[in-house]
């Protein structure tokens, strides 16, 4: 059997949840779909949770356990052949070129598509010692499985599930380039959640340092879902977009006014590829928040529902975002960096439960009922939901999801909803309570 290598950590098949009963709630009490309904609910929510040195903590923790993240900054000046193959084969699982596969179109691709694609991954070219070239996001790019922008569908039609498409990035992110492919258009990075291919074109490069963060000047947090930086004080004329917990450091420009833009740094991609720093611009209202947002159950509730009824993304296909990089956005502008993909948000953190040989679901069931509201992820296999409380018994959730089984016919939302954990019983697997895998508070490890 002929195989190609694509990442394992590329989205897999979405679990299909059944929300229906929690819906026809949701519209029947319109305030459930607002953050004030579940906020109210709370004891204390404004009560700050963990410190900046608590959070660093968290980070630390989450980083070691990762084996995708990174800081960037920290990295070493190269890697060595070993490694880097493995980075480019050994998270990787064989994909039978002889099963069916299909482009944007409908059409079947055929085997020299995947033959050309081995190519250009430029296995040959691995040094024995290859040198690390830092860079900043200076457009928004899709991150990769393959070095090709082409679709690979398993069914024709599914444009939304393409199973080349593990992530997204956004100007600002700092990235390490470990290897290029054959046509120079497309490279290996290192994102600080995340390594992937990402179009060349989409990153300015410079030195270590212009990719450190600056330990003492003042930023801004991202607390918009997507929010547009401008190029001028008018805001006219649009440079950007970036996403929820982006990090924008003030310039020089701002002065002492208290109304009009803020002045922010932005990279920009000179012509030879070079990063510069110009002078750009975002409003100084409802989007952002100077320095990172207080950590409490109120705030983060508020980011989710920030978001609520918001397109599904497949990996982040168009800047939009599935159920995991929902999860990984709402905690970032506190400061909390969470993993890429789902089950390790589940290790993240302080873990209540897991569906293991010690825990049964009994356990993660009684292990939620105990969990801090606002504050507790929820997964099931290849999905995770943020716990937001209790109505009548009944656990809720808000997540981003594809669709739903409504007995034997599928439904497509494709949004952010809030929805309740009794249910399912129309569906095969049961009740989603009855499919959870792990109950974990984003919280500093218990001992």
């Amino acid at each position: 059997m002929r195989t190609l290598y694509t990442a394992v950590s590329a989205p897999l098949v979405l679990l299909l949840i059944v929300i229906y009963p929690s819906l026809s709630a949701a519209r029947s009490n319109h305030n459930m779909e607002g953050a004030s309904y579940w906020i109210s609910r709370l004891e204390s929510p404004d009560r700050v949770l963990l410190s900046r040195q608590e959070i660093e903590e968290l980070n630390r923790d989450t980083l070691k356990k990762s084996g995708q993240m990174a800081e960037v900054w920290r990295m070493p000046e190269g890697v060595s052949g070993d490694e880097l193959r493995g980075w480019l084969l050994y998270d990787t699982v064989p994909v039978d070129i002889a099963v069916k596969r299909y482009d944007s179109k409908g059409r079947r691709i055929k085997e020299r598509f995947f033959e050309g694609l081995a190519v250009n991954l430029d296995l040959d070219g691995v040094e024995e010692y290859n040198r690390v070239r830092f860079g900043v996001v200076a457009a928004e790019a899709d991150v990769r499985a393959l070095p090709t922008d082409e679709a690979v569908l398993k069914r024709p039609g599914r444009s939304g599930f393409d199973t080349l498409q593990y992530s997204s990035v956004f100007p600002t992110e700092p990235v390490a380039l470990l290897h290029t492919s054959v046509d120079k258009r497309w490279g290996f990075f290192q994102t600080p959640t995340v390594r992937g291919w990402i179009r060349i074109d989409k990153v300015a490069f410079g030195t270590r340092e212009d990719v450190t963060p600056p330990s003492r000047e003042p930023f801004l947090t991202v607390t918009g879902s997507l929010v547009r930086v401008y190029g001028d004080r008018a805001l006219k004329t649009p440079v950007g977009t970036v996403d929820m917990g982006t990090v924008l450091y003030l310039s020089g420009g701002n002065g002492e006014e208290s109304v009009g833009p803020w002045a922010v740094r932005f990279p920009q991609r000179g012509p030879k590829g070079e990063l510069v720093w110009t002078e750009a611009y975002i409003r100084r209202r409802g989007s952002v928040h100077p320095g990172y947002l207080p950590y409490t159950r109120g705030n983060v509730i508020r980011q989710a529902f920030r978001m609520i009824g918001e397109g599904y993304g497949w990996g982040g296909k168009g800047g939009r975002r599935d159920c995991s990089e929902f999860i990984k956005d709402v905690f970032l502008p506190f400061g909390i960096k969470l993993p890429r993909n789902s089950r390790d948000q589940g290790d993240s953190g302080n873990v209540m439960a897991r569906l293991d040989g010690a825990h049964s679901k009994g356990v993660l069931v009684a292990a939620l009922k105990t969990a801090t509201p606002g504050i507790t992820l929820v997964t099931l296999k290849r999905h995770v939901m943020l716990h937001i409380g209790s109505l009548s018994g009944r656990q809720y959730v808000i997540h981003q999801v594809s669709g739903y089984w409504d007995g034997k016919r599928f439904k497509s939302l494709n949004r952010v909803v809030v929805s309740s954990l009794e249910l399912g019983k129309r569906s095969r697997e049961g009740p989603l309570k009855d499919r959870i895998t792990s109950v974990t508070e984003v919280l500093t490890p218990e001992l």
